[in-house]
């Protein structure tokens, strides 16, 4: 089993045992029992709402650089959402890409450009809601110059390609061809006001939708959530997916809703009906979506 691998299974096995050791049973099944399902019929709808956001984002972006469609986006997205299923969250992004067709690395900046603005988004806001610390505004410095000194990022990767050329001639041409369309994407994305303004403005819709969600499935289930509690939920909920690497994030994104929530009967509760809500189930329709795009190439 490779170290990574390891690593994640352990990260699953430490978060669904916490997570399990604060629920008590009999307050589990009253919660249940109590729920008010305006709430959680609202949240499913902004849900659905932030994946559309999503799609539009990356579509507005992506139709910049080649012919695509939002319907194509739309599966692709859906997609994503299964394909995260049985991959790490990293890797099923880039996966998703090749279901919009076209040029694949053109198609890639044009998804990395709206994830970034989110991620930095999400940045800002832990500095706020946790306090700015010498790490974290170094890490939102460094996101500032990879979104706005692309020109700088760009030949520093060329330089590492031309480290390789003397070994690897046709692997140094590829590397390069690669680099030259995934950053000619990128480049026409955040040098056109219209489409950064755009993107920027949907990733900010798109972090509130899912900040909304957590205040809802705690209102369906009798848990007062404040907005800045909600914030650190969702903050410590994608930082812990991301750095367990655990597909579709199980348990690890649990794990830090719980935590900034209290742990309790409730909290945790809250974070699975969370997730569920706005991401396991879109799995399920991420498959359909995903087969039926398959096969009808096929």
């Amino acid at each position: 089993m490779k170290k990574r691998t390891l690593l994640s299974v352990l990260a699953l096995l430490f978060s669904l045992g916490y997570i399990a050791h604060t629920i008590d049973v009999k307050e589990l099944k009253e919660a249940i029992s109590t729920a008010d399902p305006r709430f959680l019929l609202l949240a499913l709808g902004m849900a659905f709402l932030a994946i559309l956001v999503s799609t539009l984002r990356w579509y507005i972006v992506l139709r910049k650089l080649q012919e695509t469609s939002f319907r194509k986006t739309f599966t692709a997205i859906l997609s994503g959402f299964y394909m995260m299923a049985f991959l790490p969250p990293s890797v099923g992004h880039v996966a998703k890409v090749k279901l919009v067709g076209g040029d694949y690395f053109k198609a890639l900046s044009a998804l990395a450009f709206g994830i970034s603005l989110e991620v930095l988004i999400i940045a800002g806001i832990s500095l706020l809601v946790f306090g700015a610390t010498k790490w974290g505004i170094f890490l939102l410095g460094v996101l500032f110059l990879i979104l706005f000194y692309d020109r700088g990022v760009y030949a520093l990767l060329n330089r590492g390609i031309a480290v390789i050329r003397p070994l690897s001639p046709k692997l140094a041409e590829r590397l390069g061809n690669y680099l030259e369309r995934t950053y000619s994407g990128w480049r026409r994305s955040r040098r056109d006001p219209t489409t950064f303004t755009l993107s920027l403005l949907l990733s900010v819709l798109a972090v509130l939708l899912q900040v909304a969600g957590i205040i809802a499935v705690g209102r369906a289930f009798g848990l007062s959530v404040g907005l800045l509690d909600a914030f650190k939920a969702f903050v410590l909920s994608t930082l812990f997916a991301s750095l367990s690497g655990i597909p579709s994030g199980i348990g690890a994104n649990e794990l830090g809703i719980t935590l900034a929530l209290g742990s309790s009967t409730k909290s945790s509760l809250v974070a699975f009906t969370y997730k569920f809500i706005y991401q396991y189930l879109w799995s399920l329709v991420g498959a359909v979506e995903f087969y039926r795009a398959v096969g009808g190439r096929s």
